[in-house]
């Protein structure tokens, strides 16, 4: 009796670690399930007329912990052209690159726009934050819509900004103004952005690090919990 309980308990922990192993390497059904709404919302808004499949093989990278999911887009001449999209396996899903935009962008125009904006955004940010050193942003165009870049220039997708600040000193409360201070300049110009994000480093040891993010949209309420 005893030989068969050990046998039954060996059984079903040789049955768990499988199904444990199973689960790190194809991911769970649950998130899997999500994380494709996810993505099928994600397409629905940026390209609600655009024919398209999601193909039903799916990989996992359990290293990074995103599904990867194969999206086969229809011309109307029947033309297929398949886009691989990554979904994070963790809520809330987000898709982390749009590879039909990436596929599009004119590489040498955006090297360009993208150059003008940053320094017309630095410019224009360092009169009221003097603080800022050094902005970055995602510029895409699909081919040379204009000869250089403006606040009022509308691209394919609103723009990412990415600022840097020397921290410091400086308070949470202080980063907060700043930030404030940083959104209202933005949206005075009309910038077209989609996020923002404000860096606080620090050196240390002769490496640089990041003690504190303030990510905002154009239209949110910065408060004190956005710096963290």
């Amino acid at each position: 009796m005893k030989k068969k309980i050990i046998y039954s308990v060996i059984a079903f922990s040789l049955i768990a670690a499988i199904v444990f192993a199973y689960m790190q390497m194809s991911g769970n059904t649950t998130d899997k399930h999500k994380a494709k709404e996810s993505l099928e919302a994600f397409l629905q808004q940026t390209y609600p007329d655009m024919d398209y499949e999601i193909k039903r093989s799916v990989g996992y990278g359990w290293t990074d912990g995103t599904y990867q999911f194969n999206v086969v887009k229809k011309d109307p001449i029947g033309v297929e052209t398949t886009y691989p999209f990554y979904v994070s396996a963790l809520e809330p899903y987000e898709v982390y690159s749009d590879t039909i935009h990436e596929s599009n962008i004119d590489k040498e125009a955006s090297e360009k726009l993208n150059a003008e904006a940053e320094r017309y955004i630095l410019t224009l940010l360092k009169e009221k934050v003097p603080q800022v050193d050094s902005v970055v942003t995602d510029v895409g165009v699909y081919n040379k819509v204009a000869e250089e870049w403006t606040p009022q220039l509308k691209t394919p997708k609103p723009i990412t900004i990415i600022l840097e600040i020397e921290k410091g000193d400086l308070t949470k409360e202080q980063m907060l103004q700043q930030s404030q201070e940083i959104q209202k300049q933005l949206n005075s110009k009309s910038i077209d952005y989609h996020l923002a994000e404000v860096g606080y480093s620090s050196v240390i040891n002769g490496e640089e690090t990041y003690d504190y993010y303030v990510s905002f949209t154009p239209e949110q309420e910065l408060t004190i919990k956005d710096v963290n």
